[in-house]
């Protein structure tokens, strides 16, 4: 038994917002911390944990169309790579705080 399953076009239109929004978060983080000094880590990565968020939103948006089991495992790494990242970017806050 097949499940119905989202039209690929309206799936990946719809991820567009968020993956455009986590862009535009991460940029403006960027930018940001060019006028933060020494606080610059601190300040981008506020803005990288939240674009990050946004950003794995758009790829389970895009996942959504498919129904392969393969993706469930690209899905898993996705989430695994972006909390390493997230941790990462916890320790290297407060040791720099």
């Amino acid at each position: 038994m097949t499940h119905p399953r989202l039209p690929v076009d309206v799936t990946h239109t719809l991820a567009a917002v968020p993956f455009a929004i986590g862009a535009a978060i991460i940029v403006i983080g960027a930018i940001l911390a060019l006028f933060s000094g020494r606080h610059a880590g601190v300040a981008f990565a506020g803005h990288l944990g939240l674009g990050l968020e946004f950003l794995l939103a758009a790829g389970l948006l895009r996942l959504a169309s498919t129904d392969q089991l393969e993706m469930l495992g690209l899905v898993a790494a996705v989430i695994l790579t972006r909390r390493i990242i997230i941790i990462g970017l916890r320790y290297s806050v407060r040791a720099i705080g």
